[in-house]
């Protein structure tokens, strides 16, 4: 079955589908990663989103994770880039496909929570 709606009525539902996602707490985070091809280790800085920062800090269960710039550890991406813990989106993935989650993802977060994204990915490692 062929359904036909508009790109606004695709945006409204995708908004629908992440309202509990819409007002996540913001921590920032430095990672340290070896790298083996530099014979160093890196840092990561970014801001990591959480359902509750109180107790998800220790397991680091973030949702989303911003990198606002460009790093030894992930310099291949177009920054800012943002990632997504793909566990908590799998039923929306399952429905809209993953390019067009990708694409709706972009600017959601843009709206919502005001920072720009060149690049979507699924978490790394």
């Amino acid at each position: 079955m062929d359904i036909k709606i508009k790109h606004k009525q695709l945006e409204s539902a995708f908004d629908s589908m992440m309202k509990e996602f819409k007002d996540l707490d913001r921590a920032d985070k430095s990672y340290d990663y070896y790298v083996y091809e530099k014979n160093r280790y890196v840092d990561l800085d970014v801001y990591n989103y959480y359902k509750n920062v109180e107790d998800d800090w220790e397991d680091d269960s973030w949702i989303l994770q911003y990198h606002p710039t460009s790093n030894d550890y992930t310099k291949e991406n177009e920054f800012p880039a943002l990632y997504y813990a793909e566990w908590y989106f799998k039923n929306i993935i399952n429905v809209l496909g993953i390019e067009n989650f990708k694409k709706l993802l972009k600017p959601w977060f843009e709206k919502n929570y005001g920072l720009p994204v060149n690049t979507v990915n699924e978490e790394i490692g």
